[in-house]
């Protein structure tokens, strides 16, 4: 059974810059080869939501897989490529933190540089899909390319607790208007959410625990998503819409520390 292998990037759907790849990888990788989408839905550029949605599915991805993923502001720079290995699972994405949100250790090695011609704005397809399709034939692959200690970390935090508030940023919002954020189930064990602060308004929240169901369909939600993200919430609704929410934007929860 050939290796499968997941692609997910800012491309969209519109063009063909997906097909471009797929084809790149059946050429190399040969035409039996799973390919299978993951999202082409990150917003352009959009660095840490495509690191949101590369955390979220790897867990559920089988180990031996190749995961491409490509979310490249800086193509044609000298940013590197990079090679990854994260709990039996391979990665392929470029150098600028979409590897931010993996908890270690990840083990990383750097790619071979574009060949001659190839295009210097679409590395995706010209060098990304290449190496991964390598590693989907030959996972030793690796042992020809040049280990490396450190690689690009997004340097901004997903959340900050100060005295009595927790700022914490949007990583994505789902298709039903979910905004889910850059705060784990772990991570909120010392602090209690109270409110959620929107301009000069407190909105009161409810956390629930598993499901999305409340007394009243406009109430703000606060819970863990089955990829173990906090998240907003209205029932039946779009906490995104009521809160006026997109991918990137900070929240400030009013909170009470639990030694408190």
């Amino acid at each position: 059974m050939k290796t499968p292998l997941f692609i997910l990037s800012d491309f969209g759907y519109s063009d063909t810059y997906v097909a471009q790849m797929k084809a790149v990888i059946l050429s190399f990788a040969g035409y039996d080869c799973p390919v299978i989408d993951l999202t082409h839905a990150v917003e352009p550029g959009n660095i840490l939501q495509g690191a949101y949605h590369l955390r979220s599915a790897l867990p559920d991805l089988p180990e031996g897989s190749v995961t491409l993923a490509v979310v490249d502001p800086g193509v044609g720079s000298d940013r590197f490529g990079l090679a990854a290995f994260w709990r039996g699972r391979f990665i392929v994405v470029p150098d600028n933190g979409l590897l931010s949100l993996l908890p270690g250790p990840v083990k990383v090695w750097k790619l071979p540089p574009a060949d001659p011609g190839s295009s210097h704005t679409f590395h995706g397809r010209d060098v990304f899909a290449v190496c991964a399709a390598k590693l989907a034939v030959d996972p030793g692959w690796t042992s020809y390319l040049e280990s490396l200690d450190n690689y690009v970390l997004l340097q901004k935090s997903t959340f900050a607790v100060n005295s009595d508030e927790l700022s914490v940023v949007v990583l994505h919002v789902d298709n039903f208007g979910n905004c889910i954020l850059g705060v784990t189930e772990e991570d909120l064990k010392l602090v209690t959410p109270l409110h959620l602060l929107s301009g000069v308004e407190e909105i009161p929240l409810i956390k629930v625990e598993s499901y999305f169901q409340s007394p009243a369909d406009d109430v703000v939600l606060l819970l863990t998503g089955s990829h173990g993200f906090c998240e907003l919430a209205v029932n039946l609704g779009s906490a995104a819409e009521k809160l006026h929410l997109k991918p990137g934007h900070y929240i400030t929860l009013k909170i009470k520390r639990s030694d408190s």
